[in-house]
């Protein structure tokens, strides 16, 4: 599926749920806006996890992933000091590593604002 095509799920919403939203206004507005709000929350939450995690990396090696990168793949005697100093298990933590900063990236980058949140009629 391209990203521009937009594609629809019936799900079901309980009875006072959509009474309460009825007495409120446009039912779907107020439903995309609390799945849009929600999948935001979701989305903070999972990069505010992967941050930790980097950060928790950042602070054992010393470097920032990039930097770290860098030296493991120029400088033999780098890899051996962290493997001597540090941990000789580090390839394992660079998988992990880099699966943290990748994924904060694509969650952080993948995510657009739909400009039709930003419509008056949604803001509360």
């Amino acid at each position: 599926m391209r990203r521009d095509e937009k594609t629809m799920t019936t799900v079901t919403i309980e009875d006072k749920y959509v009474e309460a939203l009825s007495a409120l206004g446009d039912i779907q507005a107020a439903v995309d806006l609390a799945l849009h709000r929600y999948t935001i929350e979701q989305i903070t939450a999972k990069i505010a996890h992967l941050r930790r995690r980097a950060a928790e990396y950042q602070a054992r090696y010393g470097l920032d992933y990039s930097t770290f990168v860098h030296r493991v793949a120029e400088d033999e005697s780098f890899v051996h000091a962290v493997e001597t100093n540090i941990s000789p298990t580090w390839e394992i933590d660079l998988a992990d590593w880099e699966f943290c900063t990748k994924g904060i990236e694509d969650w952080t980058n993948n995510f657009e604002m739909e400009p039709r949140y930003a419509e008056e009629r949604y803001l509360p």
